[in-house]
């Protein structure tokens, strides 16, 4: 077993002590209909299975991934010395892209677990940019995020970072939105509301359930899994965590696959949002959006808009496989 040194805690320090909870957080989803192949191909397979050689192997098994944007209120470090220091509010938005890890037994590919994994985020928060990337893997960029108030949840959503549209050597750098959610219609009945995260996960997996997604066939343990998030508000998430080698930048002095549990805390309600939205996904050379969703850069329907407000904590990942 590997004795790892102390980490140096250093005046100006952004990367703070984990686990990190964030409490007061106003989340909005919306689901975006890419190409599950494509994703595959384009990000999970380079990404999160090639370092490996595949162990794990993950695999996407719908073409829905989840968009959100999310204002947390209060953002902290959970354990002394970091915890009495203060907190910060936090800006973000992410792409989710849900996966399964699989296995083969007797030449079948066996689904064991379900994971997300963040193919995109947008912070704007220095903080939380570093210690995203260097504690788990986060792959985070900086830039500033429009969220509407709670009680105006009809205005734009968006995130700006700093891109490089066309690839040159006499292309600058500029800040550009990569996403734009706009609502293109408002309903007049009653929206479905949550009073707990079951209502929510049911709604949820009911929409889900009607989606045509395909899972690989699910082995006993991934049966088991499901019941374990389930039961304990477990969002699994799934990262490479890589560092530059200082000598040679091709290569990585540190690479590994990190797995780390997001755990809802308090549940404070949620529910379908009015009327109907589409987002507009930018697609520049820098950051690929919309040919890594396997999409159009035009206007693309959302489905399933809908709003939660709850605390969470985020706990202390696995290395789940690290390069020798």
């Amino acid at each position: 077993m590997t004795i790892l040194p102390n980490y140096v805690t250093r005046p100006a320090d952004s990367v703070h002590l984990q686990p990190y909870a964030c409490r007061n957080t106003q989340l909005y989803g919306f689901y975006l209909r890419a190409d599950k192949d494509v994703i595959q191909l384009r990000m999970v397979d380079p990404i999160l299975n090639a370092p490996s050689g595949g162990a794990p192997e993950y695999r996407t098994f719908t073409d829905l991934v989840l968009m959100s944007f999310a204002r947390a209120e209060h953002c902290t470090s959970t354990l002394p010395p970091a915890s009495g220091m203060g907190w910060t509010v936090e800006y973000s938005w992410t792409l989710w892209v849900p996966l399964v890890v699989v296995k083969r037994e007797l030449g079948i590919e066996v689904a064991q677990r379900v994971v997300f994994y963040p193919a995109y985020i947008c912070v704007d928060n220095s903080w939380s940019l570093a210690a995203g990337r260097e504690v788990y893997g986060f792959p985070k960029c900086y830039g500033p995020l429009t969220i509407p108030a709670a009680s105006d949840p009809k205005a734009t959503f968006s995130a700006t970072t700093l891109v490089i549209p066309t690839f040159g050597a006499d292309s600058p750098a500029q800040m550009l939105p990569l996403i734009a959610v706009t609502q293109t219609a408002i309903n007049t009945g009653a929206q479905e509301v949550w009073q707990d995260l079951k209502d929510a996960v049911g709604a949820i997996g009911h929409m889900l359930s009607g989606s045509g997604s395909q899972v690989i066939v699910p082995g006993f343990s991934l049966i088991l899994d499901l019941f374990h998030l389930a039961a304990n508000e477990e969002v699994p998430g799934v990262f490479l965590k890589q560092f530059r080698d200082a000598a040679d930048g091709n290569k990585a002095c540190f690479q590994a696959i990190v797995e780390a549990g997001s755990f809802v805390e308090k549940f404070r309600g949620g529910g379908l949002l009015d009327g109907t939205f589409e987002a507009t996904l930018a697609d520049f050379d820098s950051h690929p959006l919309a040919r890594d969703m396997g999409v159009g850069t035009g206007p693309q329907r959302l489905e399933f808009p809908f709003w939660v407000n709850f605390d969470f904590v985020i706990n202390p990942g696995t290395n789940v496989w690290e390069a020798r």
